[in-house]
């Protein structure tokens, strides 16, 4: 034994029955020592990342000849949509004098990954004109969304315009009803929805949110390692620190806009989404949505989540929902922290081009 251990085992005092009670429990011990955050956790520990085991995708020679298609599609075309509803006759290379076409930004060639070509060829069922076709519908919506940039990475001014920022969806974010938080066992970036926290009417806005923190999802992850992100759905109806905002209309057609956005342009990027505090309410809202999703995409919803901690460990789950992460949402805290760390992230990954 080292001399300081040996050290401290000698100058332990005696436990004794009264020691024992006058100790604190280990749970309050923990509690009154654990720090409460209010700001996102940038980047995933490395403890994860070493027991991570990325499982390889093997692809057969026909596959493989697809995706070579494919690439070949998109190197060989010189200038895209900027409507989605263009997109189909794009591809069938009709009234192609009617559309507006723009040649891809050094940012878009960047986002076209090979593992991106693979996600469209995966979801399209190896369907190689289908692929094409919702590929470039996602590039013409993406155009048309505003989320190729980001409006704080732009400094024309007439340009920035085209874009969304933290500061245009800042409003939606008040009450803390999105937050990313947290890294599961598959490195996966947690995305938490709390509809009990709504501060808007449904809106156009309330839909450019919901897509703008999973495009922060996509940021904060390591892509080289996973592609999908996590998701906790918590359908709470009330939280006592908002009793004084007045009830809000019900957003289940917006949640249908998500969701068919997220299947047609965020294809296989679902890995997990858990689904907490699911009354009568909310299981008829998700018997609706559910025949809208195919079959893959409903396999991944868990309404069972009592085994949760399997999959994310507790240090990174907010303790609300089985963890020990002690969170408190505070807007002035957490939007900036969440802007700056989006943009440090972004300017790693795009240092090699002009944004």
């Amino acid at each position: 034994m080292p001399t300081t251990e040996l050290k401290e085992e000698i100058s332990k005092p005696e436990t004794t029955e009264e020691t024992i009670k006058q100790q604190p429990k280990e749970e309050e011990v923990e509690e009154e020592e654990a720090a409460v955050t209010n700001t996102p956790i940038a980047d995933i520990p490395q403890y994860l990342k070493d027991k991570y085991k990325q499982t390889p995708i093997d692809y057969d020679e026909e596959q493989l000849e697809k995706f070579e298609l494919l690439r070949g599609f998109i190197t060989s075309t010189e200038k895209y949509p900027v409507k989605e509803e263009d997109a189909e006759n794009f591809i069938q290379e009709q009234e192609l004098e009617n559309m507006t076409l723009e040649a891809l930004a050094p940012i878009e060639i960047k986002w076209i990954t090979e593992k991106c070509l693979y996600r469209y060829l995966r979801a399209s069922k190896w369907a190689l004109d289908v692929a094409k076709q919702r590929l470039v519908a996602t590039i013409a919506w993406r155009r048309e969304f505003g989320i190729v940039k980001l409006k704080e990475e732009v400094k024309d001014e007439t340009e920035r315009e085209k874009y969304l920022g933290f500061d245009d969806l800042s409003i939606e974010n008040e009450t803390g009803k999105q937050v990313l938080l947290g890294y599961d066992n598959e490195l996966r970036p947690i995305l938490y929805l709390k509809h009990g926290r709504k501060n808007t009417d449904p809106s156009d806005r309330l839909i450019q949110h919901s897509i703008f923190m999973i495009e922060r999802c996509i940021d904060l992850m390591d892509e080289d390692l996973q592609e999908q992100m996590t998701i906790i759905i918590d359908f709470k109806k009330n939280y006592p620190d908002l009793e004084h905002l007045p009830k809000r209309k019900p957003a289940m057609h917006m949640g249908r806009k998500v969701q068919a956005i997220l299947q047609t342009h965020y294809p296989e990027r679902l890995g997990k989404a858990y689904l907490f505090n699911i009354h009568w309410l909310a299981k008829a809202a998700f018997a609706v949505m559910s025949p809208f999703m195919d079959q893959k995409t409903r396999a991944k919803f868990n309404l069972d989540v009592s085994n949760i901690t399997k999959h994310i460990p507790k240090e990174m789950l907010d303790k609300d929902y089985g963890g020990s992460l002690l969170f408190k949402y505070e807007h002035e805290a957490y939007w900036p922290a969440l802007e700056k760390i989006t943009l440090e992230k972004r300017s790693e990954k795009y240092k090699d081009i002009a944004l």
